[in-house]
């Protein structure tokens, strides 16, 4: 059963409710994380519950309660729900108060967590590749911030999936790639990855720190560089990484091939590297 954990208290996730009011509905004045688990286990749960206080941190919202709770919490949400691939949601918001833009100075923030079982995994996207398409950079300079205000990038990836594609490239004035609307973005050129700095204009994924350190141990090298569309064009390879589509290729970029429009050796070392390290962590998994 899908359960939510609402201010210290589990409930069928169809019986959660919060204030008109509460700051997260009425501003977007709130954060969230993503985790994934694997055979019931959450996987590199402490990096994204320490992401969680660094967003928190970001929009001056002081946490209520200890990363100890919220690693219990998901832990009984996993085994409650009693799947084995699961996604886990946490939102933080500052909670209910009159409607007004200053932000309160004693808010009791509203928090909340559920788990539902995963989709399938569409192997066909990792054995062929996906497409991508560029649109303008449109959201706000604080995109290290994980927070609830995502109409951009709903936007973003709806203008993708209308033509067909998988997701939109962000693309920033000067010509520079960002990342997709739910994934951070590499490229492969003389077989190192580069990839846009952990800035303001892009989420320093979890598991694109991961993604980085396994590359590092398999003596491949890592660059943190601003990377211009046309570079991207030209790329030997292409990838994107999230919590719940760790390594996907991408093939195709605004209907061009990416270099043979096949994955490629690099992509394909860090699929395999990604799942190895689920299935140490996790246990065996059907895919990365």
């Amino acid at each position: 059963m899908e359960t939510v954990w609402l201010n210290g208290k589990y409930m069928p996730l169809s019986e959660g409710n919060v204030s008109l009011e509460d700051r997260g509905l009425l501003f977007a004045d709130g954060v969230y994380e993503v985790i994934a688990a694997y055979n019931g286990v959450p996987f590199i749960l402490d990096e994204h519950l320490e992401r969680m206080i660094r967003s928190a941190d970001g929009i001056r919202l002081e946490s209520p309660h200890t990363t100890d709770v919220r690693r219990q919490v998901i832990h009984d949400l996993v085994t409650r729900l009693g799947v084995s691939r699961a996604m886990i949601y946490g939102q933080l918001t500052r909670g209910s108060s009159r409607r007004s833009h200053p932000l309160p100075k004693a808010p009791t923030p509203t928090e909340y967590w559920f788990a539902r079982e995963l989709p399938p995994v569409v192997t066909k996207n990792y054995r062929e590749g996906v497409h991508l398409i560029t649109q303008p950079e449109e959201r706000w300079a604080r995109c290290w911030i994980k927070s609830t205000s995502l109409l951009p990038n709903v936007l973003a990836k709806q203008a993708a999936l209308d033509v067909g594609a998988f997701d939109s490239l962000y693309v920033l004035e000067d010509g520079v790639i960002t990342e997709t609307s739910a994934a951070n973005c590499y490229i492969v050129r003389d077989g190192n990855i580069f990839t846009h700095p952990a800035n303001g204009r892009i989420l320093g994924g979890c598991k694109r720190a991961l993604v980085m350190e396994l590359a590092r141990r398999a003596g491949i090298g890592v660059h943190e560089e601003f990377i211009p569309l046309d570079q991207a064009r030209e790329a030997e390879e292409m990838f994107i990484t999230s919590t719940t589509l760790n390594v996907l290729p991408v093939t195709t970029l605004d209907d061009n091939p990416i270099s043979n429009g096949r994955v490629g050796p690099i992509t394909g070392r860090l699929m395999e590297a990604v799942g190895d390290a689920i299935r140490e962590k996790c246990g065996e998994i059907v895919m990365a």
